[in-house]
């Protein structure tokens, strides 16, 4: 088949966002049982300045590093006696008190790197002595579920970036959807034969014409478990906002009881090298507000108990200020777990402003370590790496 015939039927179906993933899948089960538990990934990409974010206002030299960034402790949301979250964190607050949200302090890997492009690598493959094979710990976690539920669609990210790393599998890439709309298969004018001779399957056919109807009827088939996922739930309250909207789609399909357990979206613009103060700020509120409406979608629907959020950066930021009033790259940093196991409240060991590494924060938690924890513990499946779990306290 020549390329021009190719995009000429995938255009004629618009089902360029669901081939990669739905193409090696099957038909697909169409609901999740009510006990399956479900993972959602959220990124802050560019390194989110965790200082400023669960900040030590109990430590002299915090003020001291950053004599134009600090933030006053009344200003903050308690955190216990010693931190406390930054102003614009206010909507996690009562998710905290709720015992919701767990932070865990000092999170990070050896030998950090403050490459972007690197340390994100880590993360997504869970290795941060090796080089990366190919597959990321969502997508070797994809891969199980796949094996254990042929015709499961296990993982889809959700935005308009390239295929994360973290969901490449073996066996299963995850597709992409950048919202609802992606979800229809609307035809172009004059393609209503195409479209039935694209979704059939003429008998004798075989490679590449074989392969592209075979990934059409999946998409098909996908579109249409999803949407009806979506239509019979509610329009819940939502902010504004690129995050939010992503959450929202999540939760829609969640409650509805498509078979997705991992999401991944991603929230940008924290490499916050200069005027750092009004950007870090607006970017917390976003992630905030937009959490905090995802949380309260989730228990209102029932969905709730079953599903758990993970928040992450590459790394943190450097404990001094520089010179243009931003930070620069550093190394550990807070992580975020709403819901899932655990009691909630602030765990691992906090930064010691006194006791810098090469004007880093030194982890304390190997990252390694949570996702043992949500791997085996949380979705019940094979973990990445041998690093002990994580002891959450639940």
């Amino acid at each position: 088949m020549s390329l021009s015939r190719r995009r000429f039927l995938l255009e004629g179906l618009r089902v360029t966002a669901l081939v990669p993933g739905t193409a090696l899948l099957g038909r697909g089960r169409g609901s999740v049982s009510a006990g399956e538990r479900v993972l959602v990934v959220v990124q802050l990409t560019g390194g989110n300045d965790g200082l400023n974010t669960v900040v030590p206002h109990s430590q002299d030299a915090y003020y001291r590093l950053r004599p134009t960034l600090a933030l006053s402790r009344s200003n903050l949301h308690a955190l216990g006696g010693d931190h406390g979250l930054h102003p614009s964190l206010k909507e996690l607050t009562p998710l905290h008190d709720e015992g919701r949200l767990t932070v865990v302090q000092g999170v990070g890997y050896p030998h950090p790197d403050r490459s972007h492009f690197r340390s994100l690598e880590i993360w997504h493959c869970a290795d941060p002595e090796g080089v990366h094979r190919g597959t990321g710990w969502l997508g070797r976690m994809a891969d199980q579920i796949v094996a254990a539920a042929p015709g499961a669609m296990p993982a889809l990210h959700v935005g308009d970036e390239d295929l994360p790393l973290a969901l490449m599998g073996r066996k299963v890439s995850a597709p992409s959807l950048n919202d609802e709309r992606s979800l229809h298969l609307s035809e172009l004018p004059g393609l209503e034969g195409e479209r039935t001779n694209l979704l059939g399957e003429p008998a004798g056919t075989t490679g590449e014409l074989a392969f592209l109807r075979a990934a059409a009827r999946n998409a098909y088939d996908v579109s249409q478990r999803m949407e009806r996922a979506l239509e019979r739930q509610r329009s819940a309250t939502y902010p504004d906002l690129d995050l939010a909207r992503k959450l929202r789609l999540i939760a829609k399909l969640v409650a509805g009881g498509f078979d997705t357990r991992i999401f991944l979206v991603t929230l940008g613009g924290f490499d916050t090298h200069a005027r750092q103060a009004a950007l870090h700020a607006a970017l917390l509120e976003e992630l905030a507000r937009s959490l905090h409406a995802f949380q309260r979608d989730l228990a209102a629907s029932g969905a709730g108990e079953r599903v758990l959020t993970l928040v992450f950066s590459e790394f943190g930021r450097r404990a001094a200020e520089n010179a243009s009033r931003g930070t620069d790259h550093g190394a550990a940093a807070p992580v975020f777990l709403l819901g899932g196991p655990g009691n909630g409240g602030l765990l691992g060991s906090g930064p010691d402003l006194d006791r810098l590494s090469d004007g880093d924060v030194g982890f304390t938690t190997d990252f390694r370590a949570l996702y043992t924890t949500i791997e085996r513990d949380w979705m019940g499946l094979e973990p990445s790496s041998s690093v002990q779990a994580f002891d959450l306290g639940g």
